[in-house]
């Protein structure tokens, strides 16, 4: 059983998390979740209250780290030094992963500075002007951390989970409940071949800098 933590925040984007939390959990036999914030609660952006299971600093205890998102939530959490001094994460170690604009903090912590990153397409401006290279991909891959821009491409971000711990078949059985009657077909080429995609990319952009 693998270990995958939740970060959450106050102010954090509803459907950033419970699409997350739901898709992550409709396999109980993969892994446990754990939700890791600073505070025994968090209210979303929408006032949802979500109890957590840890302290953040507990991401350094899983296998797998998944930051959310919010509007509000993450100007506050990139001044909160507390939060962040917390997130010791290890990309040789874990998996890491953003929805949307937690790749701010996943920028801000120095593990993708210089490398490529996506975010909301709102939010792309701010990030560029902080020194993120960021692109207009709803999923970006950099070795063991993906980032994914736009609510929906949480599916992504999850499938690349799926598929990196386990295979395309564990990344299917998750996602297929969700996906349209009658559109199976279109959403299976859709999401493999993003998946594909990123991953193509991150190996092709590591080869060349071996070689450069």
């Amino acid at each position: 059983m693998y270990k995958v933590g939740v970060v959450l925040f106050d102010g954090f984007t509803d459907v950033d998390f419970f699409l997350m939390y739901d898709l992550l959990g409709r396999t109980s036999d993969s892994w446990t979740v754990s939700i890791l914030g600073t505070k025994p609660e968090h209210y979303s952006h929408l006032g949802m209250k979500v109890s957590t299971d840890g302290h953040v600093s507990e991401v350094t205890d899983q296998d797998a780290v998944l930051i959310t998102s919010g509007k509000r939530g993450i100007p506050a959490a990139l001044k909160d030094t507390g939060f962040m001094s917390a997130l010791n994460l290890d990309p040789n170690k874990q998996l890491i992963g953003s929805i949307c604009a937690g790749s701010f903090i996943l920028h801000e912590l120095g593990l993708l500075k210089g490398k490529r990153l996506t975010t909301n397409p709102d939010a792309k401006g701010v990030l560029q002007s902080m020194g993120g290279d960021v692109q207009n991909r709803p999923l970006v891959v950099e070795g063991n951390i993906a980032t994914a821009g736009g609510c929906l491409s949480v599916m992504y971000l999850i499938g690349w989970l799926a598929e990196r711990l386990f295979d395309s078949n564990k990344r299917k059985i998750i996602q297929n409940q969700l996906i349209p009657a009658g559109q199976l077909a279109l959403f299976e080429e859709l999401i493999a071949t993003t998946i594909q995609s990123a991953e193509w990319e991150s190996s092709h952009n590591k080869a060349f800098k071996s070689d450069s």
